[in-house]
């Protein structure tokens, strides 16, 4: 695949993932559920665990999108859990650096997820283990 290719693969796929937010939050301001990050889940992280792409979906600030799949409804209410689980586990192991996290402002919602009282166990337990991982990744950076 040539960059040109990887180039309009990556904006399709970023199109594709930030039309699914644009969706559901029009249908939580409206009060119908919203469906379409949850069927767009498993593409979701199959392209985010693709070593084809990945680099280059990092680079394009791919987190920045997670986060806004991580980030509250207009409600307030919390993505669905499956969607906070997943992404979660999937950021746990790309290869981020400092830049990366300061231009996504993903630190945030990660850190949300660590902290919240009412959140499920296992996803605080990993956002934890994320913050630490960070971290440590950019103490190390700065050295």
């Amino acid at each position: 695949m040539n960059d040109t290719n990887t180039d309009t693969n990556i904006d399709n796929i970023k199109n594709i993932l930030m039309e699914c937010v644009e969706e559901d939050n029009r249908n939580n301001r409206a009060k119908k559920p919203g469906t379409k990050k949850l069927e767009h889940l498993d593409f979701f992280i199959q392209s985010l665990l693709s070593k084809k792409l990945q680099e280059s979906l990092i680079e394009e600030n791919i987190l920045g999108v997670v986060k806004m799949w991580l980030e509250p409804l207009p409600d307030r209410s919390l993505p669905n859990i499956a969607i906070r689980k997943r992404l979660i586990e999937t950021v746990k192991v790309l290869n981020v650096d400092r830049s990366h996290l300061l231009e996504s402002g993903i630190g945030k919602v990660i850190h949300f997820y660590s902290i919240n009282p009412k959140e499920d166990i296992e996803v605080k337990k990993q956002a934890l283990e994320i913050i630490q991982k960070w971290t440590r990744k950019i103490f190390k950076e700065e050295q």
